[in-house]
């Protein structure tokens, strides 16, 4: 309670003497006042032990509730990460199917013109010696 147990040391010295003449003569009321002063002492210091404790079980139960806490959250997390690389794989499959079918497509449009413009090539080479 106070720095230094000075007061301590006087309370408990004047309740002794005081419990000591209890049976023997009336007590005056600074005496039932250091009594009762006494009596509220030890209810603090015991208030302060029960405090105490209960907060070193909360602090210990947070604690455990904290790790498991961290615990679940690093597993979801965990199962979070591998949910998204199947979908970037997903994803990647599909970029690659639609890299495939443009590579088709430029290959059958490089093909078609060139088709087309090889029977240009001989329809002009043909017609002029047609009409000659």
């Amino acid at each position: 309670m106070f720095e230094n147990d000075v007061f301590d040391t006087w309370l408990d010295n004047k309740s002794k003497e005081i419990i000591l003449k209890l049976d023997k003569e009336k007590l005056s009321s600074e005496e039932m006042i250091i009594l009762m002063l006494k009596a509220q002492t030890n209810h603090f210091v015991h208030l302060d032990i029960d405090l105490r404790g209960e907060m070193a079980a909360l602090n210990t139960k947070l604690s455990k509730d904290m790790a498991e806490l961290n615990r679940d959250l690093r597993q979801e997390m965990i199962d979070l990460r591998k949910d998204m690389d199947k979908r970037f794989e997903q994803v990647d499959k599909r970029f690659e199917a639609l890299t495939v079918r443009i590579d088709r497509f430029m290959i059958w449009s490089f093909t078609t013109s060139l088709a087309i413009g090889a029977a240009v090539v001989a329809a002009i080479r043909y017609l002029p010696a047609v009409q000659s």
